[in-house]
């Protein structure tokens, strides 16, 4: 029985309709809506909630006075509490299980959080907040020499579980425990691919995850096509990408592909990727609507503006139209009668009041006012034919993505109107969740054989996409095989290590750290212990042998 028909035959019996007979060659696209989305939340679904949520429960309990914390912590375990789940079960095998464990702590060797392989220049800045948090009591401050107060205000979703046992191993040991908590997190990843593949291939489940998983690990553009182009009229030659990357060739966004997500961003491609597969395996489920906040909620402390992505991609399938189709009210009416999303409201609160003080510091604006419009516009629209459409199209023509896919094409195509951040992360980090949905259809795309000959084209120009993306895949992955490791500065908190960053004289630090004190955090935030800085002239340097 070939793949096309087994995804047509289950595609059938997930709209209640009975089976053919007989293995008979369906000719029609299968459809990707009635294909994911029918799971029931299980074990593996709390698992990556539960594993979402401990940073913020460790943030409250370290961070927050007493009665703010515990008001939110016990919010935070009445809506897990009440999520739908308990009574699921772990839906993979034990070997399935161990096998995507192993490949997620082997995958999160390309972050450099352990420093044994090249870490990108991002990790100057975050392995400052690892040492701090690891080094010192919470919540974080600093004093400048001037008397000028500072609180470490960041996303730290991804660093305090790690800090905190840092705080009673060592520095080394926190780095070490960074990379394993980041292994256990692309584990989960896996396992929740593994599951999508299960409901698009019944059958062959093993085959599923292989082509799933290998789809979505080196999921890229076309970006390798820009790079040669540019690097061959600057005289640098056709491979001058191998060790340097080449995400950045528009200069104003990017669209991060996922080796590139994993080498210089896991703490933001994180939440958003698995809190958009949650959605994917749920969304379809009828008690989606009774924990559709809690992921979220839980992913914002990781990651706001990847969150972001995954929530407008949650209000796609709740819209008309989407994963309810006519019934969207009743789900709107779920979502909202849910108790469980109440809580999960009320556990963000103190977190998102911490995450947006000082944030109007943050440059931000719309893309065609902040640059020259025709050629802003101009490379808006080169960044899509680049990165989008070369991916959505013939997967367009092989299946029926249904609301995930066309929300996330949608979503992708809007994002850059907006500018925030100084790395532009509305686009770089705000498209991790639909970028997600995209790779997923593209891998279900290609488990699909070409037994129409009007789909052969879009089949040959799918697989010459996935050729393009695996050659940029490994030519970002170069970076680790072309630089020497370098060690993580023991003695630099985060304002030192800012300056004498390779990213001083580009990036306004206002996204890692606020004024203080701060009127919206004072009234329940436990009062930082400010360490003091000395005046920079007389700071350490951060890496005596020199910046990677």
């Amino acid at each position: 029985m070939s793949p096309d028909t087994l995804l047509g035959t289950a595609a059938l019996a997930r709209r209640d309709m009975p089976a053919p007979s007989a293995p008979a060659r369906v000719t029609a696209a299968p459809d990707l809506e009635a294909l994911l989305g029918h799971a029931a939340p299980d074990w593996l679904t709390l698992a990556v909630i539960l594993y979402l949520m401990l940073p913020g429960l460790l943030f409250l309990g370290g961070w927050a006075l007493p009665t703010a914390a515990a008001a939110a912590v016990l919010a935070g375990f009445g809506a897990l509490a009440l999520a739908p789940g308990w009574a699921g079960g772990w839906p993979l095998g034990l070997r399935m299980t161990a096998l995507c464990l192993g490949l997620g702590l082997a995958w999160a060797a390309a972050t450099g959080a352990h420093h044994l392989l090249y870490s990108t220049a991002d990790w100057q800045v975050r392995d400052a907040v690892l040492r701090d948090l690891a080094l010192g009591p919470w919540p974080v401050g600093y004093r400048q020499a001037d008397g000028t107060a500072w609180l470490l205000r960041a996303p730290l979703g991804f660093f305090l579980p790690a800090g905190l046992a840092g705080q009673g191993l060592g520095l080394r040991a926190a780095q070490g425990l960074l990379w394993a908590w980041c292994g256990a997190g692309l584990g989960l990843v896996l396992a929740l691919l593994a599951g999508l593949g299960r409901a698009l291939l019944p059958l062959h489940p093993g085959r599923a995850f292989a082509v799933l998983g290998g789809t979505f690990v080196l999921f890229h553009g076309a970006d390798i096509l820009p790079n040669l182009v540019l690097d061959g009229h600057a005289g640098a030659g056709l491979l001058a990408s191998w060790g340097r990357g080449g995400e950045w060739w528009n200069r104003l966004f990017q669209y991060s592909g996922h080796v590139t997500a994993v080498l210089w961003a896991p703490n933001h491609a994180l939440p958003a990727w698995l809190a958009t597969l949650l959605l994917l395996r749920h969304a379809r489920a009828p008690d989606f609507p009774r924990l559709a906040a809690l992921p979220l909620a839980a992913a914002a402390f990781w990651s706001p503006i990847g969150a972001a992505g995954a929530a407008l991609l949650t209000l796609a399938a709740l819209a008309p139209g989407g994963a309810w189709r006519g019934a969207w009210r009743g789900a709107w009416r779920g979502v909202l009668a849910a108790p469980g999303n109440w809580l999960a409201a009320g556990f963000a609160l103190p977190l998102c009041l911490y995450l947006t003080a000082g944030v109007g510091q943050v440059p931000h604006g719309a893309l065609l006012a902040l640059h020259p419009p025709a050629e802003a516009a101009a490379r808006w629209l080169l960044l899509l034919v680049i990165e989008v459409l070369p991916w959505a199209v013939p997967v367009a023509l092989l299946l029926r993505g249904g609301w995930p896919f066309r929300a996330a094409v949608a979503l992708l195509g809007v994002l850059p109107a907006y500018v925030f951040g100084p790395g532009n992360e509305m686009a770089s980090r705000g498209g991790m969740a639909p970028l997600a949905v995209l790779a997923v259809a593209a891998g279900a795309a290609l488990l699909v054989p070409a037994i129409r000959a009007r789909s052969r084209p879009a089949w040959l120009a799918l697989r010459g996409v996935a050729a393009l993306a695996v050659a940029g895949a490994v030519m970002e992955a170069s970076l680790l095989a072309a630089r020497p490791a370098w060690p993580a500065s023991p003695d630099c908190a985060v304002p030192q290590a800012a300056h004498q960053s390779v990213f001083d004289d580009s990036t306004d630090w206002s996204h890692y750290v606020a004024p203080w004190p701060e009127p919206a955090l004072v009234p329940w935030m436990a009062p930082p212990v400010l360490r003091a800085l000395p005046p920079e002239e007389r700071a350490p340097r951060c890496w005596p042998r020199g910046r990677p």
